[in-house]
């Protein structure tokens, strides 16, 4: 076993979208149900994972598997999910264009309340124009125009989570004698997962942790590193980086590609050209670093993401920990097929083997009677 342990936290990323983060007609047809979702939560929690994350997305892709066309509201989600949990946190996500900051503030209190302490909040600054563009809420901004707002927008939060009368007259919001009460007993984690420098620089400045992808093993140490690099230099030593993996187990390696080759036999074509589509309409794409990763997805059909981590459990934890301890992450947020089976897999199978190669994690210790 290694002695150079690092220790990260462990997510999952819900699926509050039908049919997953898969994008295929031969991959497991998930309900976006509250029920599905409360199930997956409390497995997650009897595994001693830290959290659980929901996306907020408004309008679906279409195609055979009507990917995404059903989809849970994030904030009302995470609220049903707190009462039903008791440890761990659950992670709220909000577009700065839809809602005002006064709305969500008052929200994030409740559901400080409800949650004892356990709510974090995940801003996106962005998305794509049709997909808030469909109710008029698109904001007809450039990158650097939507981390402004974004940035007067979580300003405007954090005084109304502390102070007892707030005026505020910016570029995008203004507020008059505004009050907020009850106040969340202390600000909730913020993180984002804007991955451009401007993107990275407006996370470090404003919230307490990133989500990080990457195309391949090294574009994630790249990107964790440069993460870092950004925190450090503005004295940000207590900075998080979370990545984000999309994991498909198997019994073996070739079991687990053989899933993979499966659902790409039913990839849905449509469903990727909707997306490409949506995302290729942004007149920001250059700058927007997710964006391409989605239309990169698309033009180059495949049904999951690239940089999907595909193995036997003992394969999958090696990769990981390379990632981890390279990257210098401070949490890992998963994405399976199957978030009943798979995820079992990954909180008891995979987690053992990380332990072995030196990352340690609170789901580890909780199976192991370390803690209560």
């Amino acid at each position: 076993m290694s002695e150079n342990r690092k220790s990260v936290e462990l997510g999952v990323f819900l699926p509050v979208g039908n049919g997953g983060w898969i994008t295929s007609t031969t991959s497991p047809q998930l309900p976006a149900t509250y029920e599905y979702n409360k199930e997956v939560t409390l497995l997650a929690e009897e595994l001693g994972f830290d959290f659980a994350l929901s996306m907020a997305k408004w309008r679906g892709y279409g195609g055979p598997s009507q990917h995404w066309d059903i989809t849970l509201e994030s904030l009302t989600t995470m609220a049903g999910l707190a009462e039903a949990t008791s440890r761990i946190g659950v992670w709220g996500t909000v577009h700065t264009m839809i809602f005002h900051p006064a709305v969500v503030a008052k929200m994030v209190a409740v559901l400080d309340q409800i949650s004892n302490g356990r709510f974090g909040l995940n801003l996106v600054a962005g998305s794509n124009p049709v997909d808030q563009g469909q109710m008029g809420l698109w904001r007809d901004l450039d990158h650097s125009g939507r981390y402004e707002l974004a940035e007067e927008w979580i300003t405007v939060a954090k005084r109304l989570w502390s102070e007892e009368r707030v005026n505020h007259e910016g570029k995008h919001y203004k507020l008059d004698d505004c009050m907020s009460n009850p106040k969340p007993r202390k600000a909730p984690p913020i993180i984002c997962a804007g991955a451009s420098d401007s993107g990275f620089r407006f996370t470090i400045k404003n919230c307490t942790g990133s989500f990080l992808l990457g195309s391949n093993r090294d574009d994630f140490v790249k990107t964790g590193l440069r993460a870092k690099e950004l925190a450090a230099e503005v004295g940000r030593t207590d900075f998080k980086t979370y990545g984000l993996f999309t994991i498909v187990p198997g019994a073996t390696d070739r079991q687990a590609q053989e899933r993979v080759d499966y659902y790409n036999s039913g990839v849905d074509v449509e469903a990727l050209d909707n997306q490409t589509r949506e995302y290729s309409s942004d007149p920001s794409l250059k700058q927007n670093t997710m964006a391409k990763r989605f239309i990169s997805q698309g033009q180059e059909r495949n049904s999951m993401s690239p940089a999907a981590l595909i193995g036997s459990p003992e394969t999958i934890a090696d990769k990981l920990a390379y990632i981890v301890k390279n990257a210098d992450l401070d949490g890992v947020t998963v994405i399976v097929p199957d978030f009943i089976d798979d995820l079992k897999t990954i909180g008891i199978k995979v987690v053992q083997g990380l332990h072995e190669a030196g990352v340690t994690t609170t789901a580890y210790a909780h199976q192991h009677g370390r803690l209560s």
